[in-house]
């Protein structure tokens, strides 16, 4: 039989079990929690996939994290499978497929946060135009500066459609990770995160400790030629020394955001105390700040959570267990 024809019957025979699946499936709880998000891994027709036949759906890529350019900021090319979770073929396709679903389920809760932002923009927007056509009658304001204001007002507009498009894209993707295609989650719960740590452990330890207890490194031993597993541990390096080097970047980034975070919380209540005091009517713009510098913020906790989450599933741990402090040595 032409190996075409039996790719095409072997597509046909997942997708007919998917449906018989998905026709059984209960609905998802509201609010959906991490855990049960990540329940919904071991399921997923992806991981009954090789490698060549996932080829022919590759999964999305994520709207918001861009977790390596932020981390490697200075290249001069955006490298779309390091932003994503890159994993591939050295641990198992279930844990594989729950890193899809962390990066998706975080990539719904960035949507949400990029909303605030544009909701405090587009009322700010709405209120300058509106005053100003109401003083254009009072010949107080010129057609040109009114003009100027109702451009800004539906710039802002714009991104509040784009911004409702990225919130149900995100959950569309999430829904297809877990295998529920047909249910959108309108909340999630936040998770838990893995909390970024000063002393971080060496690459070659953690190296050390995936060559040890990867049990799919040891199936793919078994399966390849020497020169094949000599290709597969470079990989693994390359791959642990990568993540190592973005969480020291991703350290830094967390106090310059937490740092920018409190900098835009003062500023807010200034803003606030001036507006009681009717000296500054620019509030908005000051919460409007303080939303990009929260949600900044929450991007660098994700992408932390996320690298730990990979060298996690690359050294044959759940992907959630929290990184050992280094304990200071007794006097």
């Amino acid at each position: 039989m032409d190996s075409k024809l039996k790719k095409l019957i072997f597509l046909i025979a997942v997708v007919a079990i998917t449906g018989l699946v998905e026709a059984k499936q209960e609905a998802l709880p509201t609010p959906l929690d991490l855990e049960t998000a990540l329940s919904f891994a071991k399921d997923h027709p992806r991981t009954r996939l090789s490698l060549e036949q996932q080829l022919i759906s590759p999964p999305a890529q994520s709207l918001f994290l861009n977790c390596h350019n932020l981390s490697f900021n200075n290249t001069n090319e955006t490298d779309r499978q390091r932003n994503s979770v890159f994993a591939n073929n050295l641990i198992t396709p279930v844990e594989q497929q729950k890193l899809f679903i962390l990066q998706y389920f975080f990539d719904v809760l960035l949507a949400d946060s990029s909303m605030i932002g544009i909701n405090e923009d587009m009322a700010g927007a709405y209120i300058a135009y509106d005053r100003a056509k109401t003083r254009q009658e009072f010949k107080q304001y010129s057609e040109l500066r009114v003009a100027k204001l109702e451009a800004e007002y539906q710039d802002v507009l714009q991104q509040r459609f784009s911004g409702e498009a990225s919130q149900r894209l995100s959950r569309s993707q999430l829904a297809h990770a877990i295998n529920h295609p047909n249910d959108l989650s309108s909340d999630l719960n936040p998770p838990s995160l893995i909390k970024a740590i000063k002393e971080l452990p060496d690459s070659e330890e953690i190296i050390s400790n995936a060559l040890k207890n990867n049990r799919w490194l040891k199936e793919l031993e078994k399966n390849n030629n020497k020169d094949q597993i000599a290709l597969i541990k470079m990989n693994l390096r390359q791959q642990i020394l990568e993540l190592v080097l973005r969480l020291n970047v991703l350290n830094a980034a967390v106090t310059r955001a937490e740092s920018e975070s409190y900098s835009r919380d003062l500023d807010l209540e200034m803003s606030r105390s001036l507006y009681e005091m009717e000296v500054k009517a620019s509030l908005g713009r000051s919460m409007t700040l303080q939303s990009k510098a929260r949600m900044q913020e929450e991007r660098i906790n994700y992408c932390v959570t996320l690298a730990w989450a990979q060298l996690n599933a690359l050294q044959g741990q759940d992907i959630l267990t929290q990184p050992q402090v280094k304990k200071e040595p007794s006097e």
